[in-house]
């Protein structure tokens, strides 16, 4: 009896042992199912909690992208206004003489028509018609050099021809002609935009001077031969220039000047009154004493520095 209880108690914890060892094991695979499960839904929190984050990181990149492209435009349009303003302010065209970039030395040609006529005289001959008048032209090389801005010293050197005529006892030609070398020391002043004034001494070489005079018999001072007048010019003479030009295009001047003459044409040309012997020495019927030059002219200049 005693062998049976043994028997049943062993079955029984046996029995027991094994029902425990089943449930252990359901236990174990509960825990592992669900320890899986739960990282299963981490990592899905985790993804569903990034996934926002990296949206935002990328949204902010843009809206940072975004606020400095208009930073930039705006720098840009604020650039291009202050260009504006300033084209605005600048004039369309600066005067020619006052750029900065022009340069200090320059040289060119110069041409010139003349109007000139002889003024002064000291003895009035009621037999003239007329004071001696007529054209030429001239041409040569100029120079500017700037001292300040918009003040050039101008210098020129020209070769000038003139023709000036008029009529003795209304019926005689008297006709003089002249070839200078003309050395205006101009000083050149711009006054406003392309338009500037020169002023300065003139000093005129003579290279030729001569007369064509119509002979005349002379039957008061009983000379039968046909009397030869000689009228020649004095090799030096010195005046005054003035005048105002105006700048056509870049380069190219034209200009309006006076000259006036301050010497004597022909201080030992001799008169009829000065001579002694009218077979041997020269002379003029016409009293050229006190005989000067007075000059207008229109000239166009190209300056090619």
């Amino acid at each position: 009896m005693k062998k049976i209880w043994t028997l049943v108690a062993s079955t029984m914890l046996v029995a027991s042992v094994a029902f425990a060892q089943d449930d252990f094991d359901d236990m174990d695979q509960s825990a592992e199912q669900y320890t899986e499960q739960e990282q299963a839904e981490f990592q899905a929190e985790d993804q569903a909690s990034e996934a926002p984050e990296e949206e935002s990181n990328e949204a902010s990149s843009v809206q940072n992208n975004n606020q400095v492209t208009n930073q930039v435009n705006n720098q840009d349009n604020d650039y291009a206004q202050a260009n504006e303003n300033a084209q605005s302010e600048v004039p369309a065209e600066e005067p020619v003489q006052s750029r900065a970039a022009e340069s200090r030395i320059g040289f060119g040609i110069r041409g010139a028509f003349d109007y000139g006529m002889m003024y002064g005289f000291s003895e009035e001959d009621d037999d003239i018609d007329q004071t001696p008048r007529g054209v030429g032209f001239e041409g040569g090389l100029m120079l500017r050099i700037m001292m300040i801005n918009n003040l050039f010293f101008a210098p020129e050197f020209n070769i000038a021809y003139i023709l000036t005529s008029h009529t003795y006892l209304e019926k005689y030609d008297r006709t003089y002609h002249s070839l200078d070398l003309e050395i205006p020391l101009l000083i050149r002043g711009v006054v406003a935009d392309k338009f500037y004034i020169t002023a300065g001494p003139q000093a005129n070489i003579s290279l030729s001077s001569g007369a064509d005079i119509d002979p005349i018999e002379n039957k008061t001072l009983d000379i039968k031969a046909k009397t030869e007048e000689k009228v020649e010019q004095t090799g030096f003479t010195f005046g005054l220039a003035a005048g105002a030009g105006f700048n056509i295009v870049k380069g190219l001047f034209i200009d309006l000047r006076y000259y006036m003459g301050l010497m004597e044409l022909f201080p030992d040309v001799k008169t009829l009154d000065d001579i002694e012997n009218f077979e041997n020495e020269d002379f003029s019927i016409v009293s050229m004493k006190g005989a000067k030059m007075m000059k207008f002219k229109v000239g166009l200049s190209y300056l090619f520095m």
